[in-house]
């Protein structure tokens, strides 16, 4: 949000800006009074704009072609998820099945019965029980981005477009798309920019309101889920950089006490070495897996199965494959106790520098929150515990020396994937312009440029969590997604929002930046304008992008695959979850969140863009409000930290 807001105003001044030098150019001595008659660039100078295909004639016809497929496209993958979702209705209605959401918003079983999902969907207790206070709050996110839009779209185009179209003055030779926006005013108008000036206080008198009056709905249900949440989790915190003098049960208990008061801690868990019991732990998965399986074989096929067993110096035997399976867990369950004893057993030596504190009290656990309890910015670090299944246990037993050094090596790594991405996106633009397919020309100028940058980009959330599992210690899986979420964001603003004003050589743009900071709003002006076709084009991709992802095609794969070796139940469960790179918390907030920036800043340069960006929002209602409804497993809760991230960006 504040990068919307941020741009908007530099959009207007640099556009002032360009009115005063063009003024001033027409006044100087000895230049012909007519010269105040400026007009429109023709926009056929740059048929490519920093590596985006700039505004053209004949893009309507492009946007009409990829208008059209998108429409069909959302219709059929529509109706093939009304025929999936009867035949497979575990991977696509579980939790319907299984009756795990409200009544109210189960759907039919009629084809189209689960198009109402979405908009049953209202947040209630009910609803937050059963699926997430995050995964509600990003219906409401949905919600918002459609407030938004609709409040800034129906008023631009009520206002703002019928001025660009009768009293802009930008000639014949403005492309038809563009006379409904910016491109059709002249520079130098004698009172329709003081008109877009107001148009951008009001868009963002609207962003502004809209965030505060959401924000408070908000933390009335943070509120709630705090109170509700289980003990104890609801008194316990997580302490990082407990100092060597402390690493103990004991110890810690006592430092709290001190601190806070005597007796006020009720539980103490220091996090121990415990790499190879972990070892042996993931080993018995694996037998216990292999058992399991055995098992699930001798059910369907009504025959013992067997398996040849491979011993170091030994002809192999043949043996009986749940007897031997089932032998090999109880092995290792004793090899496992053996462990667990040896590292009770080592006291301090065993014990890292983290700890879980429980407290007797909520008031204690707040207080300890609140409190710095080491002039050492390292030391007794005080946070919120992670759900206890999304700990990262190997985190937290990492050695903290080596901390900032692995960071500095991955921020190393993310500047480099910014360097490395710009010229690589920007060139398949270049590429998709620089085809020619003939009768199929206006459909591929409309999708090739869009699609591949939109396919590109999505295999980007796995490299950055490649990075960040790799030089981050960050303790828990839900840091990653709040890391994962800034930093897409970031990379969509460059790639996606800001592509045509960073242009072909990412190093060069900053240092053009650094050497003049104030020229960003200048180059803002200067390149957006000619890119609004592009980006209306690339909003409808993102409609059949979100019909897409309806059919859960990797989670059906994997459930089919499963099926001829487990039960359907069983299936299920280890088809579940749906990838997070891409499909997480940190992901889709990111698109959504640059969706509706696109919405918000070329809303004011064509005011159709708003009304594409609010279409999109509606179809995400419908998918998203069925998917993390009906059919998505229930995620760790952490009560509103994505919410007040996207609000926040």
């Amino acid at each position: 949000m504040r990068i919307a807001l941020l741009i908007l105003p530099c959009l207007l001044c640099a556009e002032e800006c360009n009115e005063d030098v063009a003024l001033l150019q027409a006044l100087q001595p000895g230049k012909p009074t007519e010269t105040l008659n400026v007009t429109t660039p023709d926009p056929h100078d740059a048929q490519s704009v920093m590596g985006v295909r700039g505004n053209s004639v004949g893009d309507e016809k492009a946007f009409l072609s990829g208008l059209t497929t998108n429409v069909l496209m959302i219709v059929g993958v529509a109706f093939a998820f009304g025929m999936l979702r009867r035949f497979y209705p575990l991977v696509y209605s579980y939790n319907s099945l299984s009756e795990l959401i409200p009544e109210r918003v189960r759907p039919t079983e009629t084809l189209c019965g689960w198009l109402w999902v979405g908009s049953k969907a209202e947040t209630d207790d009910a609803l937050i029980e059963a699926v997430g206070l995050d995964s509600v709050l990003m219906l409401d996110f949905i919600s918002l981005c459609i407030q938004i839009l609709m409040r800034v779209g129906v008023v631009g185009c009520c206002v703002l477009t019928p001025l660009h179209l009768f009293f802009g003055w930008g000639g014949p030779d403005v492309p038809s798309l563009s006379r409904l926006g910016m491109s059709n005013v002249i520079i130098s108008h004698p009172w329709l920019y003081y008109v877009h000036g107001l148009f951008v206080a009001y868009v963002c008198w609207v962003v502004k309101s809209a965030v505060y009056t959401a924000q408070e709905g908000f933390l009335e249900r943070r509120f709630k889920w705090l109170k509700r949440l289980p003990h104890p989790r609801s008194r316990t915190v997580m302490v990082e950089g407990i100092p060597e003098a402390f690493k103990s049960d004991e110890k810690v208990r006592e430092f709290f006490g001190k601190a806070l008061s005597l007796d006020v801690v009720e539980e103490v868990h220091l996090v121990k070495k415990t790499k190879h019991l972990e070892y042996l732990v993931s080993v018995r998965q694996k037998l216990a897996d292999a058992k399991q399986q055995a098992e699930f074989q001798f059910e369907k096929e009504g025959e013992r199965p067997t398996h040849h067993h491979v011993e170091v110096g030994k002809v192999p035997k043949k043996v009986d494959s749940i007897e031997f399976y089932a032998e090999e867990v109880k092995d290792t369950e004793n090899s496992i106790s053996e462990e667990y004893n040896k590292i009770m057993s080592a006291e301090g030596t065993a014990n890292c520098d983290n700890a879980f504190v429980t407290f007797k009290t909520r008031k204690a656990c707040e207080m300890a929150k609140e409190l710095d309890f080491s002039s050492d910015a390292d030391a007794w670090v005080i946070s919120e515990p992670p759900a206890l299944d999304m700990v990262r246990w190997s985190e937290l037993r990492a050695d903290n020396s080596t901390e900032m050094a692995s960071e500095l090596v991955g921020y190393a790594c993310v500047f480099g994937l910014y360097a490395a991405f710009v010229p690589v996106c920007l060139s398949i633009t270049n590429v998709a312009n620089s085809i020619h397919m003939g009768v199929l020309q206006p459909l591929w100028a409309s999708l090739a440029p869009t699609m591949g940058l939109t396919i590109f980009l999505s295999f980007l959330p796995t490299v950055l969590l490649l990075v960040i599992d790799n030089f981050y210690q960050l303790r828990s899986s839900s840091r990653a997604q709040e890391m994962l979420l800034q930093w897409y964001f970031w990379f969509q603003v460059i790639f996606v929002l800001l592509v045509t004003a960073v242009g072909n050589n990412f190093l060069a743009f900053c240092e053009d930046v650094a050497k003049s900071p104030f020229s960003v709003p200048h180059l803002l002006a200067n390149q957006l304008p000619n890119a609004t076709h592009f980006y209306m084009s690339y909003l409808v991709v993102q409609w059949s992008t979100h019909m897409i992802n309806l059919l859960r095609y990797v989670n059906l794969a994997k459930f089919l695959g499963l099926r001829a070796i487990y039960p359907e139940e069983e299936a299920k469960k280890k088809a579940e979850p749906e990838d997070q790179d891409y499909y997480g918390f940190g992901s889709r907030s990111a698109r959504w969140s640059i969706n509706l920036l696109i919405g918000i800043v070329f809303g004011t340069l064509n005011p159709t863009i708003p009304l594409l960006a609010l279409i999109n929002f509606l179809i995400c209602r419908v998918v998203y409000g069925y998917l993390i409804v009906v059919a998505e497993t229930k995620k760790p809760d952490l009560g509103g930290n994505f919410w007040v991230m996207n609000l926040q960006l």
